[in-house]
């Protein structure tokens, strides 16, 4: 298994290489194209991408590297792998609202065991290394939700309708990309349900490093933890929650509106 303390120090400088070369482009006149399944490219994503995997080969050349950019359907997963989303909010990136992310992972038998999340406007670094304090989880009211700035669905607007009808009393946090989670880590939310697709990539490092806090995903389809390395590459629908004394106090009210309204 990797010292993943001894290997920090030069991961969080290529993903701060990474972040550079990203912000390069977002302070200039950029432009993107579609890819196949209609999501956003820039030249931030491959610089960023390209960065990453030979970066990773100097420092662990024996681990293979599985990419959003790079991904094809017939890949065969190693029990470890890395696992990386180079730029995760292309849309807030186009937007310029800041809301973007790189992001590291590692995954060993179908769990993320590690993850650094950078946000490459200021260079804030989340790891799973982090040293947390263990002070008492605490309850907040209202319940603050985090939810995606840019990919609304109805079934999140049914989802708040469901609390307000069940009087609890909640508030909105707007967050892009895999920032969500890390809101959750800096406790500026409590709860964030994703009833939308994502890709394992899109969490796989802000999984990692919401465990490292004392915080939890689970799949809205068997209630159980997350898990990767699937033969589809897209996440079921999943919430996280920040510590577990949010998950005690709403888990079971979550389940409810997935059985009856999804």
């Amino acid at each position: 298994m990797l010292d993943f303390n001894k290997l920090l120090p030069d991961l969080i400088d290529l993903s701060s290489e990474a972040s550079s070369s990203i912000m390069k482009i977002y302070n200039s006149d950029f432009s993107h194209i579609n890819k196949d399944d209609g999501s956003p490219l820039t030249l931030a994503d491959e610089s960023s991408n390209n960065i990453i995997i030979e970066g990773l080969k100097i420092i662990t050349p024996e681990i293979k590297t599985v990419s959003e950019e790079t991904f094809k359907n017939n890949i065969s997963y190693e029990e470890s792998y890395w696992l990386i989303d180079p730029l995760d909010g292309t849309k807030e990136f186009i937007n310029r609202n800041g809301d973007f992310s790189v992001n590291i992972s590692f995954i060993h038998k179908r769990r993320s065991i590690f993850g650094i999340v950078q946000r490459p406007t200021d260079l804030r670094i989340w790891t799973s290394l982090d040293k947390v304090s263990q002070a008492k989880p605490e309850e907040t009211s209202p319940l603050r939700i985090v939810m995606s700035r840019s990919h609304k669905r109805e079934a999140d607007t049914m989802f708040l309708k469901f609390l307000q009808d069940s009087d609890i009393d909640y508030e909105l946090v707007e967050k892009g990309s895999s920032l969500k989670i890390c809101a959750l880590c800096d406790d500026e939310a409590d709860i964030y349900p994703r009833f939308g697709p994502t890709s394992e990539w899109d969490i796989a490092a802000a999984d990692a490093v919401l465990k490292s806090y004392g915080g939890s995903i689970f799949s809205l389809e068997d209630f159980e933890k997350l898990k990767y390395s699937k033969k589809n590459i897209l996440n079921p629908p999943f919430i996280a929650y920040r510590n577990e004394l949010i998950r005690e106090a709403y888990s079971q009210k979550v389940e409810d509106y997935v059985k009856k309204l999804l």
